[in-house]
Order: structure tokens, then C-alpha cells, then sequence
């Protein structure tokens, strides 16, 4: 049976933490490298949020009424990945992508807490090290079957597989470590999905349908992974965080290694290469120092919690 999860919100601090943790998720969704779920669990909302989802048909007001937040985080961070992020990526590319490599590298501390003192077992060394490979095996095949596909001429079969590729989005999202952005990029519609948003989409039924597909995959996706989440959290906690450890630093290997960062080496002469380490360098220490205050901000509060 599952443990018993209070979801009420008892102040409008823990509303408004909510709405940052859906914004953080919806952002994730355009940019690479950086992770709403290790947003979650550092603001202490990652496993009510499972288990919302989990039993979002047994208990569907309470569940609802929990989830509404989080949903409209999501709607602010998908427009602003955007509106603003989109145009950073194309101005400062690097730069963009080392600030969100920082937030998450700030990230660690609070995720290795979860496996910290825990006596070194075989099982979790394979966890770890299977964690760290994923990212990197997902990049190696976005090399060999990746591309720039275009949402044109779309069959029956195309519209399935979107409904796949929101299903596999909505791990990304649930489980720390993994990333919307590199999945894509493997099926080579990235740059195809980023593009198509807008007033185009709306004109175009077989466009918009494309969104459709995927919105309906991840919905699915959520409700069918999230009780699996849930379950591991409860059974098989320290487990599944030495795997999602190794997600953590396997996605910020696989950033520097994507096609998308492969792309701008390419382009790179000496000066402006230089230009691009030192700038990303310190674009990197902020993102770090960023998500690291709010691992200092969650430690200083457990110590008073525990005075």
C-alpha cells in the first residue's frame, strides 16, 4: 500500500515554490542541460509530485488541486524557453549552454545527499555507472540516426511516433538526469518541433496535430511512469537515486558532446574560441552558484528543522 502523502498547501510560499518547480520543468523541455525534477527535489516537492501523479484517479481533487500550480509553472517556463531562451541559444550558444550546465552541476550536492553514508555496494556502483552511460549512449545514437527532419508530408506512421516521443519526453521530465532536448535532437526533430510553434501551427491541422501527438504521449507517459517512480521512491529509494546520480553527470558529459555543441566547435576560430571558454567558463559559475544557494538555502533549513 502506498504511504499516505499530505498534498495540501498550507501557505502561499509552498504554492509559489510549486509554480518555480513547473517553471523549472517546462523550461527543461527547450533547454538542454537543465533538469525540472533535481528542481523538484531540491525544493522538497519531487515525491509529492509522483505521488500526484501516481494517483491522480484515486484521489483526483486532492491530486488536482496539487498539481494546478506545478501545471501553470509549466505553461511559464515552455513560453519563456521560448520567447527568450530560443533567441539565447541562438545569439551566445555556448555561453547559454554552459550557464545551464552550472545549474546543474549546483545540483549534485543535493542529489548525492541521498545516497551519502551508505556503505558502497555492487548494486549501486552498476546503478551509478549504468546512469552515466545512458546520456552518452543516447548521444552516440542521435550521432548515427539524428538529423534535421521537417514536419512535412506526415503519415499515419509519423503521427505514432510523435505519440512515442511524448511518452519517452515525459521520462525526461520525471526522472532527474535525463534530457527532452537530447531526445529530440536523436530523432531530429529539435530544431523542426522548436521552429513550428506559432501562429503557423494554428492554420496548419497536420501541424498542430504533431503537438497534439506528443502532448497526448506525455500525458500518457506521465500517468504510466509515475507509479513506477513512486513505487521506487518508496521500496527502493537509495537504489534509484545512485541511478539518477549517474544521469546527473552523464547529461552534463553528454551536453559538451551533443551535435548541438559539436556544431559550434565547427564554427569556432582561435579568438573566437577563446572568447566562447572564458565567457562560458564564468557563465558556468553563476548557473553553479545559482542552484548551489539553494542547496546551502535547503541545508541551513534542515539544520533549523532539526534543532
Amino acid at each position: 500500500m502506498s504511504e499516505v502523502v499530505d498534498l495540501k498547501y498550507k501557505s502561499l510560499k509552498e504554492i509559489l515554490i510549486s509554480i518555480f518547480v513547473g517553471f523549472s520543468i517546462g523550461l527543461s523541455i527547450i533547454v538542454p542541460g537543465i533538469s525540472g525534477s533535481t528542481i523538484a527535489i531540491i525544493m522538497k516537492v519531487y515525491d509529492k509530485m509522483m505521488y500526484a501523479f501516481s494517483n491522480l484517479f484515486k484521489k483526483f481533487k486532492i491530486c488536482v488541486l496539487f498539481l494546478i500550480p506545478i501545471g501553470v509553472g509549466i505553461a511559464l517556463g515552455f513560453v519563456l524557453g521560448f520567447l527568450l531562451v530560443k533567441l539565447l541559444l541562438e545569439l551566445f550558444p555556448f555561453i547559454t549552454i554552459c550557464f545551464f550546465v552550472g545549474l546543474m552541476i549546483g545540483t549534485f550536492p543535493i542529489l548525492f545527499k541521498e545516497i551519502k553514508g551508505e556503505k558502497s555496494n555492487t548494486n549501486g556502483r552498476l546503478l551509478f555507472v549504468a546512469g552515466i552511460l545512458v546520456p552518452l549512449l543516447i548521444i552516440l545514437l542521435s550521432m548515427f540516426i539524428g538529423g534535421d527532419n521537417a514536419l512535412v508530408n506526415l503519415n499515419v506512421g509519423n503521427y505514432i511516433l510523435f505519440v512515442v516521443i511524448g511518452v519517452l519526453m515525459s521520462l525526461t521530465q520525471i526522472i532527474p538526469g535525463l534530457s527532452a532536448t537530447v531526445l529530440l535532437m536523436m530523432f531530429g526533430y529539435y530544431t523542426a518541433i522548436l521552429n513550428g510553434v506559432g501562429t503557423e501551427m494554428l492554420k496548419d491541422f497536420k501541424l498542430l496535430l504533431v503537438y497534439i501527438c506528443i502532448i497526448i504521449g506525455f500525458a500518457i507517459g506521465i500517468l504510466l511512469f509515475s507509479k513506477v517512480i513512486n513505487f521506487l521512491l518508496e521500496k527502493k529509494r537509495r537504489m534509484f537515486f545512485h541511478a539518477i546520480c549517474g544521469l546527473s553527470v552523464g547529461s552534463v558529459l553528454s551536453v559538451f558532446f551533443g551535435n548541438e555543441c559539436v556544431d559550434i566547435y565547427s564554427k569556432w576560430n582561435v579568438q573566437s574560441a577563446i572568447t566562447d571558454l572564458i565567457v562560458g567558463i564564468i557563465a558556468l559559475a553563476i548557473g553553479f552558484a545559482i542552484t548551489f544557494a539553494l542547496y546551502i538555502y535547503d541545508k541551513k533549513r534542515a539544520e533549523k528543522e532539526n534543532i
